[in-house]
C-alpha cells in the first residue's frame, strides 16, 4: 500500500501542483482510507519527500560513470556517457526531482539538505575530474559546481517552454553541455 500511496501521488502532481495535493485526494486515488494514508506517511511532504528518496537511488548510475578512468583517450565518450545518464535520469524522474529542487530552493530544510547530500558525491567527483584535467585551477570545486548546475537546470527546465520558437531541441541542449565539459576538461580556462 506505502508503494501504491506513492505512486498515486506522482501521478497526481503530474498535471498540477504539489502544492494542491491533498491527503485525501491520495488515498482515494490509491483506493484507501486517509487512515491507512497516515499509517504509512504522516503528510503530504512526508509522501514526496519518499518519492524523492527512491528516485534518488538512480542517481549511483551517475557516480559509477565517474568512479571510472576519464584520460584524454576516452574523455569525449566518458563525457558523453555522464552527460546523457543524467538527462536519462531527470526524464525518468523530472517529477520528483523538481519537487526535491523546488522545495529546497524555498528552503525547505528536510528537502535542502537531501539535495545537498545526494548531490555531493556527484560534485566531488566532477571536482576531482577538473583537477585531474587542469592542475593549475586555483578553485576547481566552483567550476564543477558551477557547470553541474547549469546542467541540472537545464535538466528540470519545462523543455516544451524553452524549445518553442528557438527550435532549441533536447538533443542541443545536451550537446552543448558536452561541449562546455570538454571544454573545461581537455583545455580549460585555467591554460
Amino acid at each position: 500500500m506505502r508503494k501504491r500511496i506513492m505512486e498515486k501521488a506522482l501521478e497526481l502532481i503530474r498535471d498540477s501542483s504539489y502544492k494542491d495535493l491533498t491527503v485525501a485526494d491520495v488515498a482515494y486515488e490509491a483506493g484507501t482510507s486517509t487512515s491507512t494514508f497516515y499509517v504509512y506517511f504522516s503528510d503530504i511532504e512526508d509522501v514526496l519527500f519518499a518519492c524523492v528518496r527512491e528516485a534518488d537511488q538512480d542517481l549511483g548510475r551517475i557516480k559509477d560513470v565517474l568512479n571510472q578512468e576519464w584520460s584524454s583517450d576516452n574523455m569525449a565518450a566518458m563525457v558523453s556517457e555522464f552527460v546523457d545518464s543524467y538527462m536519462n535520469i531527470w526524464e525518468q524522474h523530472a517529477v520528483e526531482l523538481r519537487i526535491r529542487n523546488q522545495e529546497a530552493d524555498q528552503g525547505n530544510l528536510r528537502f535542502l539538505q537531501f539535495r545537498l547530500e545526494s548531490t555531493r558525491e556527484i560534485i566531488e567527483g566532477l571536482e576531482k575530474k577538473v583537477a585531474e584535467a587542469q592542475p593549475h585551477c586555483k578553485n576547481p570545486l566552483s567550476l564543477a559546481l558551477v557547470l553541474f548546475t547549469a546542467m541540472e537546470r537545464l535538466a528540470g527546465a519545462n523543455f516544451r517552454a524553452l524549445a518553442g520558437a528557438t527550435r532549441i531541441t533536447r538533443k542541443k541542449l545536451n550537446d552543448a553541455i558536452k561541449e562546455l565539459w570538454m571544454m573545461l576538461l581537455v583545455k580549460g580556462p585555467c591554460d
